[in-house]
């Protein structure tokens, strides 16, 4: 008889999993209290010198100024998304026709595309199995005279060798942009992720660390930068026309070209949930740092299974939970099919119930979307973006290896999960394996 559920057996788990917690009565307080305001969003959309609205409301001046002092920064951003905060930070240092950023090809596509809002170009180098962050080598060796930055993903919740990033900036004179989406929360040494590049960027989406529906932040320690970055969330070009000469010499005395902007701001209510979230923020990491262990210490003695743990010089706060499947010790069995029966074996989260909790191989890598294999943006034309750029697979082997046979991640850990789930978690993995032949 088959003992697995893929093959018609009794699944390990019958029940759903708890909903990862982040909304409780202290944010529901707060945006009743935002609500008997009845001012959901203070900002205005021109620059009026003598009123704050250019800066957005009371929740969203107390959100930003609450987050300089966590997180140790001059200046933070609220904005509707980490896209946005993506797309504004690339607008911020000056993006153009022909300057080319290097990107990663496995995150969020927001990460890619963002330069090309301003007509740059985006460049593809490969990562490190180790961290699955940007290769400080292969980002070397795309630099050329067009390069003007460096958009860094702390994938999956580790800043991975960021320092050797900075160095490389530092040697050409380019820009670090840090996408800090799943990083929250973890440190480089004694920096927060979205701290070491020049401009750091913070996502507020469902899922989350912190999750107000959808929103982000940027944070920079550079006032100009700051300055730009809000002229874009706010209308730059209604805005710069309603600055006096004085407003520009204070504020921002590198005006030398009309600025774009356009409507990225936080409302009231998203703010006032975000500044609850950020007391918590420690309590969540410990969360998803206690389930990641307690789950490593059982199923790194699964031979094929290899954990992958923060170095020395980083924290990690666990947006994902890595693994890596050795071929050589899984005698024939392929990490698609074991991940496969094991999701059978469990359910999913009780009002997520389709979203997967455990996955193979992360996302399709970016260079193999129609976009960058095409080579096509405008309806008519190649698009200048991709003129002298050669999006072939072959040349990010560790990305394509760790997509098609190596990598797989699970979700479960950043549930609340009590010591009975984690056992159900734990047992459903142990079960596949020990049964392995019935899907060999």
């Amino acid at each position: 008889m088959n003992k697995l559920a893929i093959n018609g057996g009794e699944p390990i788990r019958k029940i759903p999993f708890p909903d990862q917690l982040t909304i409780g009565e202290e944010e529901k307080k707060a945006v009743q209290k935002v609500m008997e305001n009845r001012i959901l969003s203070a900002f205005r959309g021109s620059w009026l010198h003598s009123i704050p609205g250019f800066w957005g409301g009371v929740q969203i001046q107390s959100l930003e100024g609450e987050w300089c002092d966590y997180f140790k920064v001059d200046h933070a951003i609220s904005v509707n998304s980490c896209t946005s905060a993506l797309q504004i930070a690339c607008g911020a240092i000056g993006i153009q026709p022909g300057d080319e950023v290097i990107v990663t090809p496995w995150s969020m596509s927001c990460s890619a595309t963002a330069p090309m809002v301003w007509n740059g170009t985006p460049v593809f180098a490969d990562i490190e199995k180790e961290y699955f962050c940007l290769d400080p080598k292969s980002v070397e060796e795309k630099i050329t005279k067009r390069t003007k930055a460096i958009i860094y993903v702390d994938l999956f919740g580790s800043c991975g060798r960021i320092s050797e990033i900075m160095e490389i900036a530092r040697k050409h004179d380019l820009y670090v942009i840090e996408d800090a989406a799943q990083a929250i929360g973890s440190k480089y040494k004694e920096q927060y992720a979205g701290t070491v590049g020049h401009i750091g960027c913070y996502s507020f989406t469902q899922g989350k660390h912190l999750t107000c529906g959808e929103g982000g932040m940027i944070v920079t320690n550079n006032l100009d930068l700051s300055i730009r970055c809000q002229l874009i969330r706010n209308h730059a070009e209604a805005s710069i026309h309603g600055m006096g000469k004085e407003d520009i010499t204070h504020y921002f005395d590198t005006i030398k070209y009309n600025m774009l902007g356009f409507n990225m701001r936080m409302t009231e209510i998203q703010a006032a949930i975000i500044r609850e979230q950020l007391k918590k923020l420690r309590s969540y990491v410990q969360t998803r740092t206690d389930n990641t262990y307690t789950l490593n210490d059982s199923l790194s003695y699964i031979p094929p299974i290899q954990v992958c743990l923060p170095e020395g010089w980083c924290t990690h706060s666990y947006y994902c939970q890595s693994f890596l499947w050795d071929a050589n010790k899984a005698e024939g069995l392929h990490r698609d099919k074991f991940i496969k029966a094991v999701k059978a074996e469990l359910k999913g989260e009780e009002s997520r119930p389709d979203r997967p909790l455990l996955n193979c191989g992360y996302i399709v890598p970016l260079y193999r979307f129609p976009l960058f294999q095409n080579k096509r943006l405008y309806r008519t034309t190649i698009s200048p973006f991709f003129e002298d750029i050669d999006y072939v697979p072959s040349n990010y082997p560790n990305v394509e290896s760790l997509w098609k046979d190596e990598l797989f991640l699970n979700l479960y850990q950043n549930l609340p999960l009590s010591s009975n789930d984690l056992e159900d978690i734990n047992n459903a993995f142990w079960k596949v394996w020990d049964n392995r032949r019935e899907i060999k």
